[in-house]
């Protein structure tokens, strides 16, 4: 049987009032004695308050969607860990759903957040076309339902909000140009969907090196996959076949699939095959040897996130059109390539310098 307040009333000799007033910690004007008694009481009874916690009292809870692609990718984790701390400093609670890169539970997740009224929502779309109807038609329903809301690390064809991003094709030519600076011109190049807003970026920045550089560009050694290391061990195993020297892996998740391959076929790594990924993870340094790898300011870019969605849900009294964000990507290098004897190192390739948001 449950047991009230008036149980223990009577169980201590006192009035409901005064049990009341101990029980939710209220000033009164009982004896200490008295207060641990009735506690004394409370306790043998088994009491249990349910309004230890007064819902009542708290105003309407501030909330922040946030939708991402692929809750194991570590670039996200990095992403939504930087946001979610901005935003819980600001007041703001953050309910963040997985949406394992479908469109479908994308939709139902918009759909839910929206019907909760959400303050804001921050979208990472799923890994499909940027092109696809479906996604279009998807993200300006989101738009059209009032609900502020901006785009993260990946583009949306026609749809015009704030978008925040590294810029992934200069982070591509850093990377190709890094390769070639250690001597390497036979450079494969291991990416997620070829359709994928981040893949065409960065492919774009690798081409871009090897122009720069007098290398003729070949797209027999640009394999295209997922973010995962399935797609570095299969692609490790096409382009070593065809006499790539270095691999640019699209993400440390394709690095990491590299390694695999390199490790069962016993091909070393710097000596054999040199490897630059893409994300500076926590994979890097755990990888033997440490992966070099180029780093996207993951945590500014969460923060820059939240900033820009709190910005859309308090506007200001002039309202600007939607601006893009980019934060400019940066080397960070390991032991994992290794220079080429047998060729001359070009001269004039620099290191890029840490990132900055740079306002398009």
């Amino acid at each position: 049987m449950k047991v009230k307040v008036k149980d223990i009333a009577k169980a201590a000799g006192v009035s409901a009032t005064a049990v009341s007033l101990v029980l939710n910690d209220k000033p009164c004007r009982l004896s200490e004695a008295t207060k641990e008694h009735i506690l004394r009481i409370a306790r043998e009874m088994k009491f249990q308050n349910e309004n230890h916690m007064n819902f009542s009292s708290v105003g309407r809870v501030k909330t922040i969607g946030l939708v991402i692609p692929d809750v194991q990718n570590l670039f996200y984790q990095q992403v939504s860990l930087a946001a979610v701390r901005y935003l819980s400093r600001e007041g703001y609670t953050v309910f963040q759903c997985g949406v394992d890169e479908d469109l479908k539970t994308c939709y139902q997740a918009l759909e839910c957040l929206t019907s909760k009224n959400t303050d804001g929502i921050i979208v990472i779309p799923p890994c499909i076309h940027s092109k696809d109807d479906k996604l279009i038609k998807m993200m300006k329903s989101l738009q059209d339902s009032g609900v502020p809301m901006i785009l993260v690390d990946r583009a949306v064809y026609s749809v015009f909000c704030d978008f925040v991003t590294a810029d992934n094709k200069h982070g591509g030519k850093t990377a190709a140009e890094y390769l070639i600076k250690k001597g390497h011109r036979r450079i494969g190049c291991i990416l997620g969907n070829k359709e994928v807003y981040t893949v065409r970026k960065r492919l774009e920045g690798y081409k871009q090196a090897l122009a720069l550089n007098g290398i003729l560009f070949d797209e027999d050694l640009v394999f295209y996959g997922d973010y995962d290391g399935e797609t570095g061990f299969q692609g490790a195993k096409d382009l070593y076949a065809k006499g790539v020297t270095a691999v640019f892996a699209g993400n440390d998740e394709i690095g990491y699939g590299v390694y695999q391959y390199c490790k069962a076929e016993g091909i070393r790594i710097p000596e054999d095959l040199s490897v630059i990924g893409f994300d500076n993870t926590r994979i890097c340094s755990l990888l033997q040897p440490g992966l070099t790898s180029i780093d996207q300011n993951a945590g500014r870019i969460g923060e820059q996130a939240a900033e820009v969605i709190l910005q859309n849900i308090n506007p200001a009294d002039q309202e600007e059109g939607p601006r893009n964000y980019y934060f400019t990507p940066f080397l960070v290098e390991r032991e994992s390539v290794a220079k080429r004897r047998d060729d001359v190192e070009p001269e004039g390739i620099g290191n890029a310098e840490p990132g900055r948001v740079m306002p398009e």
